[in-house]
């Protein structure tokens, strides 16, 4: 007889399990922000709603030719539990979570919480991929100075990122910042740390297919942490993020350049900041899903 119980509601409507072998690929959910900005907040609610957006998402799958959960298992592995109080004790948390993955030999796809949750994936997955390369994603570098050695927050996780060693710095790149005039204060940091820097004004002068071949040209053949922003798509289309900023992608650039990665070794994709209680319509939510489900036909 068949059960009557259904597992909470998954990614792409994928097997529920923290049983990860050799070659599987996990999502696991990162509830989780730092809760300290007096209008943007709650991003602790994105691995959620981007699962309810992700039925529709699956729906359309079927049309995939081939599809990206052929050939391999793909689980969803739930959230990691987190405390919202100490963010310390979360990170903490969220590398043994994915350290788990990791060293099953399994890939993590995680889906956020807010930029500061990468912080903690770079530290687990340095330690499998020693030489990782980093590809970010956003509107900001999120690689601001430090007010103090116990200043984290989700502006300063790639600052931190480089203080720990997690990155080979010279293959490391931000790509579509921009800000409501300029963001050269922001840039001018991150490229003094040795990061590169493609601002968003770049990306529109040079066209999709000379970015793509400066991006396969400077990171193909290195283990990559792709880590994706929401915030890099124009607030027109992802109002639901920690810090919408005007001028970004839309949906179609994003896809094209996402699919424009392939061939490169994506180790561990990251998506974050989708913050549905700014989006109640659920389109951010539903890029999002959109977004994980191509890093995941990338992560081969």
């Amino acid at each position: 007889m068949e059960s009557p119980f259904k597992p909470p509601l998954t990614f792409l409507d994928l097997p529920l399990s923290t049983e990860f072998g050799d070659g599987d690929i996990a999502v696991v959910g990162l509830p989780f922000d730092c809760g300290n900005d007096p209008t943007r907040f709650g991003s602790r609610l994105g691995p959620n709603a981007v699962r309810q957006a992700s039925v529709l998402t699956a729906a359309l799958l079927a049309d995939a030719d081939p599809s990206p959960l052929d050939g391999r298992r793909v689980v969803d592995a739930g959230d990691i539990a987190l405390p919202l109080d100490d963010i310390h004790a979360a990170f903490d948390a969220i590398e043994r979570g994915i350290r788990a993955v990791l060293d099953a030999g399994a890939a993590p796809l995680t889906i956020g919480g807010d930029g500061a949750v990468s912080l903690p994936v770079m530290r687990a997955t340095r330690r499998r991929y020693p030489d990782m390369a980093v590809l970010h994603l956003d509107a900001h570098t999120d690689a601001w100075p430090l007010a103090g050695n116990d200043h984290y927050d989700n502006a300063t996780q790639f600052t931190h990122a480089l203080n720990e060693g997690l990155i080979d710095i010279a293959h490391a790149i931000h790509v579509g910042t921009r800000g409501p005039v300029n963001a050269m204060k922001a840039i001018g940091h991150a490229r003094s740390m040795g990061y590169e820097v493609i601002p968003f004004d770049v990306v529109r002068e040079w066209g999709e297919k000379k970015l793509l071949e400066h991006l396969h040209a400077r990171l193909k053949g290195r283990p990559l942490y792709l880590c994706f922003d929401m915030d890099v798509f124009d607030p027109s289309v992802a109002p639901g993020v920690a810090t919408p900023t005007p001028g970004g992608l839309l949906p179609a650039d994003g896809i094209a350049l996402l699919r424009g990665l392939s061939g490169l070794d994506i180790v561990c994709a990251d998506v974050n900041t989708p913050t549905p209680v700014h989006d109640p319509s659920g389109a951010t939510a539903g890029l999002a899903a959109a977004i994980a489900t191509e890093c995941l036909a990338l992560m081969s």
